[in-house]
């Protein structure tokens, strides 16, 4: 069986809205429960109002006609009063109308309603026999039967109310009971999801911010680091967030300028150009990913001699001005990918795409030819030369400054390592330098 691992790893977005998704169901949770309990509540405040409370208000009418009932039926045996019979009947169909109400709202007290419904009807039966009997004016026996079984029957209904009043206010008891169990039990549960609510937001609060201050403190340190020049001491933060992310970022940008550093390192200190070691890096990427190109050397002549005659500071203000110079022309003439060094000295190096080679070439030398006669005095200019001292510590003659230029195409020449092209562009040079003017050579020669 091979076990493969499942990454969870969660953005710092996720990790946010998984917080808050929590928290929103948590609340859900509780503001459910809550209603449902409200709900609940209302509906037995709902059945204690309108069904236990009115069901006693019922019952004690009941209880008032069954009473009205009796005492119609002793004013009918004493007086005969024909309105007190009426008055009775109308009693009793109002007892009749209520209690079939209560059946109607509580079908769990059918028996005993249905035996108070059983005795009032029998109640009834024996008036009707009791008005019957004053009627024949048989008056012994009519007050004989209100005195015994009227008197029996009106006494077991009322107490067959009084049990059924008894079991109402069990029943609103029992309702009112579980209104306050349920509301109880809802409070318990709300505080407790609300704790728990709390509790899991500062948990999550805690994290997220643990882990923010936690990488940023990791990045601060690496911004520390970097400031100071240490590149090595990178932030170490694990997982699959936007901080992860941005520590790689780190990691890359902290490379980038460890290699910047060693080019500014390497620059050379008065044209601020790449030096040696950026230009040898250049000509190897090329040379390796088989790249066409054009290596150029640019050299002044007679160099040496200005510095000698005019000055160290005059000198290094040709060579800042001639970086000038081949700065702008490769931004203008060139392309974004070529690139221009300084090896030291009065010797520059041009790479760039053999088509735009001659005109770069061409603008360089058109350039220095209308700008070096700025930096000589207007005597040597109309003489057309300085006096210096040669190589030989004698006394020699010496042009004007011109500008020589050695390229080799890569595309026309099969190179395959640096040292090829320094000698190729050495013997370019030495050519090129045999001429009393400005002007590049290009090697024109096949290889195969």
């Amino acid at each position: 069986m091979i076990n493969k691992k499942i990454d969870i790893s969660l953005t710092l977005r996720q990790k946010i809205f998984l917080g808050y998704a929590v928290m929103v169901f948590l609340i859900i949770i509780v503001g459910t429960h809550a209603t449902w309990s409200l709900n609940t509540i209302n509906r037995i405040t709902a059945t204690v109002i309108y069904d236990d409370v009115a069901a006693l208000e019922k019952l004690k009418r009941i209880n008032d006609n069954i009473l009205a009932q009796d005492l119609y039926e002793k004013r009918y045996l004493v007086f005969r009063d024909i309105n007190a019979e009426d008055l009775f009947w109308y009693r009793s169909s109002e007892f009749n109308s209520l209690i079939t109400e209560i059946e109607k709202t509580y079908p769990s007290f059918q028996n005993i309603v249905t035996d108070i419904s059983a005795s009032h009807e029998d109640y009834n039966e024996l008036f009707k026999k009791e008005v019957y009997l004053l009627k024949k004016n048989k008056t012994k026996e009519a007050e004989n039967l209100s005195s015994t079984e009227l008197k029996t029957n009106l006494n077991k209904v009322l107490s067959l109310l009084k049990t059924l009043e008894v079991k109402l206010k069990s029943q609103q008891t029992q309702h009112i009971s579980k209104s306050n169990i349920i509301g109880g039990r809802a409070l318990i549960i709300t505080i407790t999801l609300n704790i728990i609510s709390i509790i899991l937001g500062i948990l999550f609060a805690y994290l997220i911010t643990n882990n923010l201050s936690s990488a940023i403190e990791k990045l601060k340190d690496a911004t520390y680091s970097i400031k100071s020049g240490n590149f090595d001491t990178l932030p170490d933060i694990k997982g699959a967030d936007e901080l992860a992310d941005l520590a790689i970022s780190f990691k890359e940008m902290s490379a980038r300028l460890k290699e910047l550093e060693a080019m500014n390192l390497d620059a050379n200190p008065l044209t601020k150009l790449p030096g040696n070691l950026a230009i040898e890096k250049e000509l190897l990427t090329r040379l390796n990913e088989n790249e066409n190109f054009s290596f150029c050397l640019v050299d002044l002549d007679n160099f040496k001699a200005y510095s000698d005659r005019y000055g160290f500071a005059k000198g290094s203000d040709i060579l800042k001005w001639l970086g000038d110079i081949l700065l702008e022309i490769i931004q203008t003439a060139g392309t974004k990918e070529d690139f221009l060094g300084h090896i030291g000295g009065d010797d520059f190096v041009i790479m760039c795409v053999p088509e735009r080679m001659e005109p770069i070439c061409s603008s360089i030398i058109e350039k220095f030819d209308k700008g070096i006669v700025k930096h000589y005095e207007p005597e040597d200019l109309e003489r057309g030369y300085i006096v210096s001292i040669d190589r030989k510590d004698k006394p020699a003659i010496f042009p004007i400054m011109t500008i020589s230029i050695a390229v080799v195409n890569t595309d026309r020449t099969l190179i395959r390592e640096p040292k090829e092209v320094a000698e190729k562009v050495a013997e370019l040079k030495q050519y090129a330098k045999t001429f009393a003017k400005s002007i590049y050579v290009v090697d024109r020669r096949r290889i195969r």
